[in-house]
């Protein structure tokens, strides 16, 4: 834990992240019950199939591929990827009967996950095969497989994030996040995740990444953002920005932010009952202290 001087006082601060900081734009309540108080989120639908999808495509490129052979590799890494989905979307089927009785809704994301990892694959198998010709399936295997779930933190910034996919292809360095998204926009949300996971980058390996973008699975297009100083100063802002206005425990601090995000049609926010009043939040302040001891 790190410290922040503020007005002569100092003030312990904790590692923010993309989601943290966005949360915090979005709905400042949303953020303090989340990160001051650590009140557990609920699971939707979407976030359950999402992590589902997310877990197919990290296992995905831990097959162990020195049996394959270029005749059989489409049939072979097709099964591993689904199974590796069916498997996730099995775990996760309990908590998916909770949250929706009507089977058909759950079989309609299901079917939706299954066309983007479908789309994932063909664009996956696109890019072996300009590179095949001349390699061994293993050879060119190795040299498109990402790295996954890359862990990164700056103590510098106070900031950390899990990178889905960082590919080093033809001396070119890719970040890449994974969206299942139904819009494949390169919203202000994903900008400034994308410009933390550049300065993270940066920090841990002194040069820039080539390129930082989004997968949007659901589509099966890439958007990438132009990679810059100016990108990186404003993750580096942002960073700043968030320690300072989250210094204060006082949940008066952190309007709400009514809106679309707050009650959906399939859904609702994790603390709506506490900030429209259908189930009072008790005692938050001895909440923050017992936070504090921890």
């Amino acid at each position: 834990m790190n410290y922040l001087v503020f007005k002569k006082e100092v003030y312990m601060t904790r590692l923010e992240s993309p989601s943290s900081i966005n949360t915090f734009k979005s709905c400042k309540r949303k953020y303090f019950y989340s990160y001051k108080l650590n009140l557990p989120r609920t699971d939707t639908i979407s976030t359950l199939t999402g992590k589902a999808v997310h877990h197919a495509l990290e296992n995905f490129f831990k097959l162990d591929v020195s049996n394959i052979n270029k005749t059989d590799y489409q049939l072979i890494l097709k099964q591993h990827l689904f199974n590796s989905f069916n498997q996730a979307w099995q775990n996760a089927l309990p908590a998916l009967l909770k949250l929706e009785t009507d089977k058909e809704t759950i079989r309609k994301h299901y079917q939706d996950s299954m066309y983007m990892l479908d789309n994932f694959i063909n664009d996956f198998f696109s890019t072996l095969s300009s590179v095949l010709n001349n390699l061994t399936f293993q050879e060119a295997f190795e040299k498109i497989k990402p790295k996954t779930e890359v862990y990164f933190t700056s103590e510098k910034h106070q900031v950390q994030g899990y990178i889905d996919a960082i590919l080093n292809y033809n001396d070119e360095i890719s970040i890449i996040d994974y969206k299942t998204s139904s819009r494949d926009e390169v919203t202000e949300d994903y900008e400034l995740q994308l410009a933390i996971y550049a300065l993270l980058f940066q920090e841990k390996n002194i040069y820039l990444p080539h390129k930082v973008g989004l997968h949007f699975l659901r589509h099966g297009t890439k958007k990438y953002v132009q990679v810059s100083k100016e990108l990186v100063e404003k993750a580096k802002k942002q960073c700043e920005l968030i320690q300072l206005q989250t210094v204060s425990d006082d949940i008066n601090d952190y309007d709400k932010n009514p809106g679309p995000l707050c009650k959906w049609r399939t859904g609702q926010c994790s603390f709506y009952d506490q900030c429209f009043g259908v189930k009072k939040l008790m005692d938050y302040e001895n909440l923050v202290q017992i936070n504090k001891s921890h």
